[in-house]
C-alpha cells in the first residue's frame, strides 16, 4: 500500500521574518527545516507539519500590536549553541559533539525563542515531546533539563528540577545522561556536583532530582521545571504524582513541564488525557498559547510497512534508527500480532490497543504434523486449573533442540512439539456439553468429563502420572493462585518438581514471545488437536506499560486455558537441563 501522506501546502507566511539583520547559521538551518517541510520535500506526519504552520502563523501574528507574543531569535541562538558545546556519550556517536538535528532545532527555536512582550518571559510553558523510540528522547530531554539548570534566561535562583517517571529507576535514563555530559565538559563539571538521587548546580544552589511515585507524598515543592519521562507508561495511580508536580509552579516566573514520551496503549490513561489536549492544540482546535507540541507519528491509513512512512516517527532514520533494524521487526511484525503492536507503538509512534488477537489461524494449522514417536522423550508440562464452569488443561511440551534428539534438517531450526489434555466438569451452567463442537471434542477424548459442578483434580492427578510414566517429565508450571493444594500433592505425594507460575506479563512475555516466533519460523508443532486449535483462535494478549504481553483471559472469545498451559510448559522448557531437570527457584514447598 503506499503512503498517504497529505499533499504539501504552501506556506503564506516566509520564515525568514524572525529578525532584520543577517539570520545566523543555526536560523539558516531551521528555515531550510521549515522549507521542507513546508514543501513536501521531508516526509512528515501531519502533527509535525502542524507544529510548523503554527509557528509560521505565529510568526506572521507576532508584528501586530494585537499580539501578545514576540520572536527573539538570539535567545534561541544562544540555547543551541549551548547545547551543542556537550557531547554524545553513548554508542557510536559516544565522544562527538551533540550536534542538533534540524527538527530538534526548530524545537529548541520555538521553546526558547518565543517570548511574552509583557515581562520578555518564556510564553511555552508546558512542551510535549513525542517521537519513535531509538530516536534520543532522552538525551535531547537531558539537554533541555541541563538549559533550564545552568542556562536559563534569565537564571532561576535555587531552582528545583524534578526527572519523574512511574518508578525511580526509569528516570535514572535522563539523569544518567546529565551526569555523563556533565562530566564530560570540563566547565560543566566544575560547577555540578552529583550525588545518588540529585545533581546540584553550585552555582545557583539549583537541584535536579529524580522522583518516582514516591513524588506524591513530596510535600513543599517549588518547582522551576519537571520531566515527565515515558508518560505512557503512567497509570490512574500515578496521577497523583502528576497533580503534585504541576501544582509545585505556581512561585515561578517561567516554569516548564516537559513531557517526554511514545506512544501508549488504551491502557496508558493519563498519557491518553495529555495526548488527546495535545492533539487539539497542534491542529488548532482550540487554543493554547502556553503549549509546544511536536509529535512524530506515522498517519492514519498509512501502511507500516511501507519503508517511505517510516521517517514520520523516526526523524532520526539511517542516524540513530536503523532501517535494517526495522526492516527485521516489520518482517517478524507481518506474521505476529504481538511484535505488529510493538512496532506500531513503539516505532511507528500510534497508539494500539492493549489486547491483540495472537495467532494467525493458518499459521496454527501449518504446524499441525504427526507427531514423532515421543516415548520416554524430555518434556515439561503446564497445568493450567479451572474449577467451576471452566476448563482446566494441562500441556505438554518436547523441546528437539539438536539431531542427537531429533533428526532435523541440515537448515532446520530447534523444534518444540505440544499435546494437551482438557478437563470439564459435568454441571456446568454455560455449556451444553451434548452439542458440537464439545460433544465431538468428548467423543475423541480431547476433552474429559469428570463428575459433579467443579473439575475432579484426581482426574488431572491419574493423566499425570500416566504422562510422567511415558516420558521424561522434567518439571511441571502452575499458577499457585488457588492451587496451593494441587501444588503440595504433586510434590509431596508424587514426587514431581512443580514450580510457581504467576500470572504477571513479566512471567509470560519471554514464552509467549517465543511461542509466536516459533509459530512464524515452523518451529511449534502439534497433532491437530481440534480444541487446541479453537483455544489458539480464541487467545488474545495483553500488553503492560512496558510492552510485556500475556494471555487474556477476559477479553479472549473464549476459552483459552489449553494455550495458557501450553505457555507455561514452553517457559519450563527455556529453563530444563537435561542433567539438571529444571531450576531451583520458586518451587513448591515439600512439606
Amino acid at each position: 500500500m503506499a503512503s498517504k501522506s497529505k499533499p504539501a501546502k504552501k506556506s503564506t507566511t516566509r520564515s525568514k521574518t524572525h529578525s532584520a539583520d543577517k539570520p545566523s547559521a543555526f536560523q539558516v538551518e531551521v528555515d531550510q527545516y521549515i522549507d521542507d517541510v513546508m514543501s513536501g520535500r521531508k516526509i512528515v506526519g501531519e502533527l509535525e507539519r502542524c507544529a510548523v504552520e503554527r509557528h509560521l502563523q505565529d510568526l506572521g501574528q507576532a508584528g501586530k500590536a494585537s499580539s501578545e507574543y514576540f520572536f527573539d531569535p538570539a535567545a534561541a541562538n544562544r540555547v543551541i549553541a549551548f547545547m551543542q558545546l556537550q557531547v554524545h556519550t553513548t554508542g557510536e556517536f559516544d565522544g562527538k559533539p551533540f550536534i542538533l538535528l534540524p527538527y530538534q532545532k526548530f524545537v529548541v527555536w520555538c521553546l526558547f525563542g518565543w517570548k511574552r512582550k509583557v515581562d520578555g518571559l518564556r510564553r511555552f510553558r508546558k512542551a510535549y515531546y513525542s517521537i519513535g523510540r531509538g530516536n534520543g528522547k532522552s538525551p535531547f530531554a537531558a539537554l533541555l533539563t541541563l538549559v533550564l539548570a545552568c542556562y536559563d534566561d534569565p537564571p532561576e535562583p535555587r531552582a528545583e528540577i524534578v526527572i519523574a517517571a512511574t518508578e525511580r529507576g526509569q528516570t535514572r535514563f535522563v539523569a544518567d545522561e546529565i551526569r555523563r555530559m556533565v562530566e564530560r565538559q570540563k566547565a560543566l563539571r566544575k560547577r555540578f556536583t552529583s550525588y545518588k538521587q540529585r545533581i546540584v548546580y553550585e552555582p545557583n544552589d539549583t537541584v535536579i532530582e529524580q522522583l518516582g511515585k514516591e513524588a506524591k507524598s513530596k510535600d513543599g515543592m517549588n518547582l522551576h521545571a519537571f520531566v515527565a519521562d515515558e508518560l505512557h507508561e503512567w497509570r490512574e495511580e500515578h496521577r497523583g504524582v502528576l497533580d503534585k508536580l504541576q501544582t509545585a509552579m505556581g512561585k515561578r516566573r517561567q516554569p516548564m513541564e516537559i513531557y517526554i514520551t511514545t506512544a501508549g496503549s488504551d491502557q496508558s490513561v493519563i498519557w491518553i488525557d495529555i495526548y488527546e489536549d495535545a492533539c487539539k492544540v497542534a491542529r488548532g482546535i482550540y487554543e493554547n498559547d502556553r503549549w509546544f507540541v511536536f509529535i512524530c507519528q506515522m498517519d492514519e491509513g498509512d501502511d507500516p510497512f511501507d519503508e517511505a512512512v517510516w521517517s514520520k516517527a523516526n526523524p532520526n532514520l539511517d542516524i540513530s534508527v536503523k532501517r535494517d533494524y526495522l526492516r527485521g521487526m516489520a518482517q517478524e511484525a507481518e506474521h505476529n500480532a504481538g511484535i505488529l503492536n510493538k512496532f506500531l507503538r513503539y516505532h511507528m509512534n500510534v497508539r494500539v490497543r492493549s489486547d491483540v488477537k495472537a495467532i494467525d489461524p493458518k499459521l496454527w494449522a501449518a504446524g499441525t504434523i504427526e507427531l514423532p514417536e515421543l516415548l520416554n522423550r524430555m518434556c515439561a508440562a503446564g497445568l493450567d486449573l479451572g474449577w467451576r464452569d471452566d476448563l482446566a488443561s494441562l500441556a505438554l511440551c518436547f523441546p528437539m533442540k539438536a539431531k542427537k534428539d531429533f533428526p532435523l534438517g541440515e537448515n532446520e531450526q530447534p523444534k518444540y512439539f505440544f499435546r494437551q489434555w482438557s478437563w470439564i466438569c459435568a454441571e456446568t451452567d454455560k455449556r451444553d456439553l451434548t452439542q458440537q463442537p464439545w460433544a465431538g471434542w468428548i467423543r475423541s477424548g480431547r476433552l474429559i468429563v469428570t463428575p459433579g459442578n467443579t473439575t475432579d483434580p484426581a482426574a488431572i492427578f491419574k493423566q499425570i502420572d500416566i504422562v510422567r510414566k511415558l516420558y521424561d517429565l522434567k518439571s511441571i508450571a502452575l499458577d499457585p493462585n488457588n492451587a496451593r493444594a494441587p501444588g503440595i500433592h504433586l510434590v509431596n505425594e508424587m514426587g514431581l518438581n512443580v514450580f510457581e507460575f504467576f500470572q504477571t506479563c513479566r512471567k509470560y512475555n519471554e514464552p509467549t514471545q517465543l511461542m509466536l516466533t516459533l509459530l512464524q519460523n515452523g518451529g511449534l508443532q502439534h497433532d491437530g488437536d481440534p480444541l487446541f486449535a479453537w483455544t489458539a483462535d480464541n487467545l488474545v494478549l495483553k500488553t503492560d506499560a512496558a510492552g510485556l504481553v500475556m494471555p487474556d483471559k477476559t477479553r479472549s472469545s473464549d476459552k483459552i486455558d489449553p494455550m495458557v498451559a501450553a505457555i507455561m510448559a514452553l517457559s519450563e522448557c527455556l529453563f530444563l537441563d537435561t542433567d539438571a531437570g529444571g531450576y531451583n527457584t520458586h518451587s513448591f514447598r515439600q512439606l
